[in-house]
């Protein structure tokens, strides 16, 4: 649906403001058409510091103009102000105490540019959006947490069974030129030793990504089945307050459902996981069901691939807070903010959904 870098902007919605003293320096970056990790690079590069060091709250869109917050330790807010990058502009800087960790961000503002929409379903698509700020945006995974292939939730499910050749089989048919050091030391590994131990050579946040997407996808599959009244509570359900993300059993949903109606509260949905509070009734047989259906023990999760996976309640669905919505020269544009953690591809596609055909 985006053709352009210009028709997808992203504003980071900071969880707090640098102090204004400290050994860290909080700076704003404008990137285009790079992902955040690209960005950090070559930043990293220009200070000369490692890009570990360089600190950030969340993952930004490539193919997009996106402004976000960094840190890094020891250099100068002035430093960073001279900094001159294709693609990057470093916007302010600012000293404060802490290093910026993932997940400091309240949120992120959206202006979404749809080419393929005419200016006759304005009032249409105004309409929807207006649905989807009262009744709530499905609190999907979008599809770019599973890779670039769309199958890195096959190789977390392939690892939580177990399947090691599974796995290693999609590692070895990617033929990115970043990934021939890795499928080298994999094909090693295999001729040298057992499928567990090629598994391991597959470094440890890879294992992880593919084990949370697959996580993810469990996720939307419940979302699906819960659809179309995500706000409806039963007996049995984890609900989150979405004030505090505080959980807590549903044990009478009639006296709850009120607070889901003011959108006080949300049933939850399973980042499975062997830490992860567990539903009852019905809700928890729903959860159990697609397990077996996918044929994963639900004790899997303690340890895989060397990775513990703890595992939490997810919100089904999120509040998104509109902005505008216009008709410009090139089609129609969408204003709007998602709290952190929720994917603006999945409003698109609800709008997609209902008027690109």
């Amino acid at each position: 649906m985006i053709f352009e870098p210009e028709d997808f902007v992203v504003e980071e919605l900071p969880l707090y403001q640098p102090s204004g003293h400290g050994t860290h320096t909080y700076f704003a970056i404008r990137k285009r058409n790079l992902t955040t990790i690209e960005a950090i690079n070559q930043i990293a590069r220009v200070l000369q510091v490692n890009s570990r060091n360089i600190g950030y709250a969340g993952l930004k869109d490539k193919r997009a103009i996106t402004t976000q917050v960094l840190s890094v330790e020891g250099v100068m807010p002035q430093m960073l102000l001279q900094i001159e990058l294709p693609w990057i502009e470093v916007l302010w800087a600012k000293r404060h105490e802490h290093k910026l960790r993932v997940g400091h961000l309240r949120g992120n503002r959206f202006e979404v540019t749809l080419r393929e929409l005419s200016s006759n379903v304005l009032v249409a698509v105004r309409d929807e959006m207006v649905r989807l700020e009262t009744e709530g945006v499905p609190n999907r995974f979008g599809v770019q947490r599973f890779g670039n292939k769309q199958d890195s939730h096959l190789i977390g499910k392939a690892l939580l069974k177990n399947e090691w050749m599974e796995a290693l089989g999609y590692v070895l048919s990617d033929g990115t030129a970043q990934n021939g050091h890795l499928k080298k030391r994999v094909e090693r590994e295999l001729e040298q030793g057992s499928d567990e131990e090629a598994v391991m050579c597959i470094p440890h946040r890879l294992r992880k990504l593919y084990l949370s997407a697959y996580q993810a996808y469990l996720f939307n599959c419940i979302v699906d089945k819960r659809l179309p009244n995500l706000g409806k509570l039963y007996d049995g359900d984890i609900a989150i307050k979405h004030s505090n993300g505080a959980p807590f059993l549903v044990e009478n949903a009639q006296i709850e459902q009120p607070r889901a109606d003011a959108f006080e509260i949300s049933p939850s949905g399973p980042i499975f996981g062997y830490k992860m509070r567990q539903p009852t009734g019905m809700v928890q047989e729903m959860e159990l069901e697609l397990l077996d259906t996918e044929g994963v023990d639900p004790t899997a999760f303690r340890r895989v691939a060397g990775i513990r996976l703890p595992g939490t309640r997810r919100p089904l669905r999120v509040l998104l807070e509109l902005h505008q919505v216009v008709a410009v020269d090139i089609g129609i544009r969408l204003c709007f903010s998602l709290p952190s953690g929720s994917y603006a591809t999945v409003v698109l596609d609800e709008i997609k959904g209902n008027f690109v055909d």
